[in-house]
């Protein structure tokens, strides 16, 4: 509920301004004849009320029917959801509201409920709307080994998720550690894997009902993988020459789909504990599980048509822009 300190009669101006225009479609200068105030005064007092969040809007974005078909059979996907475009670079709230609304489509009581990290999974956290639902578990995809925040954790994203569904869901969390040699990792992955609630927790993210990832991009100064690798030793331009064009629960593909698996590679994408590449090619080869992978934006094509030639997912929430680039090549 909005905690607001505005002057009775502002606010009672300011409401009906809201009732007039958005739901009865009046246009402003009819609003203001009615109220008997200038259509200036309308104006602000609308975009007053937007700036303080009286009003939300919500985004509902035409499909391309064609081109998800295409997707599908092309790619051999379970299901494709594409939504417009419109020229925009920076889409990511409006596919996450896309792959909300396709969440909560297959979303049901008692399932289980996989998070990998980044901002457009972030956005479809946002855009799911409060539901009770009885015995839903929640878990992170993966772990982390960084002391600084480079990226939105699935750790993160999964408390996010809880906070929509509570009282009646649970949620877990893998463990963060900072640690950057390969042996440091393998020795802590033996010692966690010994714990039998971190074991508990971790085959059960590999066996989810449902998994929420997304794809990140190489390029430079971009938050999550890429500056991860930085912190190991691995610049954007050494991930280029060693072939990967993405990267799916901070696991480095080349454009064939293949897990990019160099010497140079493996403290970084064994760190810890995280469902594999292989382990959501299992989930994805699963007709009752769904793998949804939320990605999109001209720069993401090649990352994107890796992670489809590789099959990571058997669902993809995307852009026109990039669908239409994925059905060319």
């Amino acid at each position: 509920m909005k905690i607001i300190s505005h002057r009775s009669d502002d606010l009672r101006q300011m409401v009906q301004c809201l009732e007039l225009y958005y739901r009865h479609g009046r246009p402003q200068k009819d609003i203001a004849r009615t109220l008997g105030v200038s259509a200036a005064t309308v104006s602000r007092l609308l975009k007053r009320a937007f700036d303080e969040g009286l009003v939300r809007v919500e985004l509902d974005l035409p499909r391309t029917q064609d081109l998800e078909n295409g997707l599908v059979q092309k790619y051999g996907l379970r299901d494709a959801v594409v939504v417009a475009t419109g020229g925009r670079g920076d889409i990511k709230e409006e596919l996450g509201v896309a792959a909300a609304a396709y969440f909560e489509k297959v979303a049901a009581h008692g399932m289980s409920v996989g998070l990998s990290c980044g901002f457009t999974l972030y956005h479809t956290i946002r855009a799911l709307r409060e539901r009770r639902f009885r015995d839903l578990s929640l878990y992170p995809l993966s772990g982390e080994s960084t002391l600084k925040l480079v990226d939105i954790f699935a750790n993160t994203l999964v408390g996010m998720m809880a906070a929509k569904y509570r009282p009646h869901v649970t949620a877990f969390a893998l463990p963060v550690q900072h640690l950057v040699s390969l042996a440091e990792i393998e020795r802590a992955r033996r010692r966690l894997l010994r714990d039998a609630d971190v074991r508990r927790i971790f085959d059960a993210a590999r066996t989810v009902d449902v998994a929420l990832v997304g794809i990140g991009v190489i390029a430079e100064q971009t938050p999550g993988f890429c500056s991860l690798a930085e912190a190991y030793g691995v610049s954007v331009k050494r991930l280029t020459q060693l072939g990967v064009v993405g990267e799916i629960n901070y696991q480095p593909y080349d454009a064939d789909g293949r897990i990019v698996d160099h010497r140079e590679l493996r403290a970084l994408s064994r760190r810890l504990l995280s469902v594999d590449g292989e382990g959501l090619r299992s989930l994805s080869r699963d007709s009752d599980r769904y793998v949804i992978t939320v990605a999109g934006g001209r720069e993401k094509i090649e990352a994107v048509r890796g992670a489809l030639r590789g099959r990571f997912m058997n669902v993809l929430v995307t852009d026109a822009d990039c669908a239409t680039a994925l059905m060319r090549g």
